[in-house]
């Protein structure tokens, strides 16, 4: 009996505990954004809209694991390219896997050089790390423009970079 009621003591205290923890706050940690670039894809056009690719692989360079982050993705019009904590740059490649596209313009890659701050947020949600983009280069094979929309990369789930491609008319 009396080890019955230590179980069911014990039961009861995980029980309270739990529920303390899991209603600690209002706010919910899941709302916020990936805290990666968002990159969103354009039609030069006056004015640009927004456009899709028909089929694009995504991969870094010198990663130090599986870097493909987008294998072969049809009909994409916007893509996260998550920046190193432990690295103050990383660099993407845009592989168009489009038939049609010459071998000279398959390829084109994004360069961002950055600083981070961890920041912590709330004590539900713990700390997070923002990003400042310094500097933002591209290659122009198959992009006819990009733009740094903003250099400030947090949780919230904004397009970081613009990419413009020239429409066939």
């Amino acid at each position: 009996m009396v080890r019955g009621l230590k179980y069911l003591l014990r039961a009861v205290l995980v029980s309270v505990l739990l529920l303390l923890f899991s209603s600690c706050g209002e706010e919910y940690c899941g709302e916020s954004g990936s805290g990666m670039p968002l990159v969103g894809i354009y039609a030069l056009g006056t004015p640009p809209v927004e456009a899709e690719i028909e089929s694009l692989t995504v991969y870094g360079v010198d990663q130090k694991s599986d870097s493909i982050l987008y294998d072969k993705a049809s009909k994409i019009s916007m893509f996260f390219t998550p920046l190193n904590i432990s690295a103050d740059s990383v660099k993407y490649v845009l592989r168009y896997e489009n038939s049609q596209i010459a071998e000279q313009y398959k390829r084109d890659t994004l360069t961002y050089k950055y600083s981070k701050r961890l920041e912590f947020e709330t004590p539900e949600c713990g700390a997070m790390y923002s990003f400042v983009i310094n500097e933002f280069k591209y290659t122009t094979h198959s992009i006819a423009y990009a733009e740094l929309v903003t250099p400030e990369v947090n949780n919230l789930e904004s397009q970081t970079v613009r990419i413009y491609y020239a429409t066939e008319d």
